[in-house]
């Protein structure tokens, strides 16, 4: 069945339902308030007659029948039988049988002087000391009549309402299906390999407009990371071509080499190739790790303010050796962190070789921890050349590297290891201008002990 057609049946059937439960609640409150209302009437009438006859006898209670007649609606049925069932007063023409008598409130055929017909009608009995009969009651014909003109009303209403929730369902389906086929068409062109595509969006701002969102943002997403796999791709291609190259190349060196001591240097410039290459695919495949958030299993609390001091203690005879001043200023307190220590020390160590690598010529290098409420900042400061403005999206790529800035040292992965670092704890990686030079800085943020479990 299609998806349209069930959208409508299941439109109308709770169209109908809802109705129905609404007709069903009017008739059971009509019909139950005509109902007691009726014997409130009956029973009342009655009573009034027999205290009128305990009262004041026979005599009173002849005069009130003949006021009941007198003043009461063409409805109302009262008359006095004697035991024998003949009427002695009243408006009965014809009354129940002597036999079928009994005390009390019953329902009874009966018919009015003056009236072709018997008609329906509740009555109360009540038998006189003297062993007359008291009837008294009214029709119900009105009532039934009514009823009945209810039931019928109720009956088309529930007709009509049923065809104008199919033709609710049958409109709501079109909606629902257009729509829906407007993100299946992109679907089925995405899957030809068209990511250009996009779910159009009405402006309502409704359900289906905030699923078309998502499901752009994720198509922004995947096209973003299709474009960085294949810039991944080449400059992978690229970067590694030149040492495995230097690699064959020494190695065919070495296995040509006659004298020991060039063959060892050979040999030793063949690991130092080697190394370089795992040193680079190992980088790579921290970043996966990290992008793929696997290392969070390994979270733990520890003190960022410490680990900053480890490292600039490490990096100080480095930075010595460059001609540059490596500078810590530990905060007053600890500064605890909810994160991978060891992935940290491996961000933090990136941008302390960097500002080292290629900002030592200004002479000084800081470390920093800023501690905060919700986040804490991890700075590494220099005052050399820096990156333009324009450029640092480009130095934040794997394998972005910035000619007016960089070596030929490295492979240009530091810095997105360290972004891809940051990510993994919900942070972020800044570069900012420290006029003169570099500001890098790690942003993260201080999750409390309860998310932490």
């Amino acid at each position: 069945m299609p998806t349209t057609l069930r959208i409508a049946l299941l439109a109308g059937l709770l169209a109908l339902l809802s109705n129905l439960a609404v007709i069903g609640f009017i008739y059971g409150r009509t019909h139950d308030e005509a109902v007691a209302s009726l014997h409130r009437q009956v029973v009342e009438q009655s009573k009034v007659l027999t205290d009128v006859y305990r009262t004041g006898g026979k005599a009173s209670l002849d005069e009130a029948i003949d006021d009941t007649l007198a003043y009461a609606d063409p409805q109302t049925a009262v008359g006095l039988l004697d035991p024998s069932g003949r009427e002695l007063k009243g408006n009965l023409a014809e009354a129940p049988s002597p036999q079928s008598m009994q005390e009390g409130y019953r329902s009874a055929v009966i018919r009015l002087r003056g009236q072709p017909s018997p008609h329906q009608a509740e009555i109360v009995l009540s038998k006189l000391p003297s062993g007359e009969w008291l009837i008294s009651g009214r029709l119900v014909g009105e009532g039934l009549a009514f009823r009945a003109t209810l039931e019928r009303s109720l009956l088309l209403a529930l007709v009509v309402a049923g065809l104008l929730g199919l033709l609710c369902g049958v409109i709501l389906a079109h909606y629902v299906a257009r729509r829906i086929g407007n993100i299946a068409a992109v679907a089925n062109r995405i899957t030809a390999r068209d990511l250009s595509q996009r779910v159009p969006l009405s402006g309502a701002g409704d359900s289906f407009d905030r699923l078309g969102m998502q499901i752009n943002a994720m198509l922004d997403r995947i096209s973003g990371l299709m474009e960085e796999l294949r810039l991944l791709t080449d400059s992978l291609a690229h970067d590694l071509r030149s040492p495995a190259s230097r690699l064959r190349a020494a190695a065919h060196a070495a296995a040509e080499a006659t004298d020991p001591a060039e063959q060892e240097e050979l040999l030793g410039s063949v690991v130092r190739n080697a190394d370089a290459l795992i040193r680079i695919l190992s980088t790579i495949l921290e970043i996966s790790r990290s992008e793929a958030l696997t290392g969070r299993k390994q979270f733990a609390w520890f003190d960022v303010s410490e680990l900053a001091a480890e490292l600039a203690e490490m990096y100080d005879p480095v930075a010595d050796e460059r001609g540059a001043s490596l500078r810590f200023d530990r905060p007053s307190r600890p500064v605890p962190l909810f994160g991978h220590r060891q992935l940290l020390a491996q961000a933090l160590s990136n941008l302390i070789e960097n500002a080292i690598r290629y900002g030592s010529a200004g002479g000084e290098i800081d470390v920093l921890v800023r501690p905060g409420d919700k986040q804490i900042r991890v700075e590494v400061a220099d005052r050399g050349p820096g990156i333009p403005l324009d450029r640092r999206e480009e130095a934040l790529r794997r394998f972005g590297r910035l000619d007016s800035s960089r070596s030929d040292e490295g492979a240009g992965l530091g810095l997105a290891l360290a972004q891809s670092i940051a990510h993994l704890h919900e942070g972020e990686l800044l570069l900012n201008d420290n006029q003169p030079g570099l500001v890098t800085t790690l942003r993260l943020p201080v999750h409390p002990p309860q998310r932490a479990r």
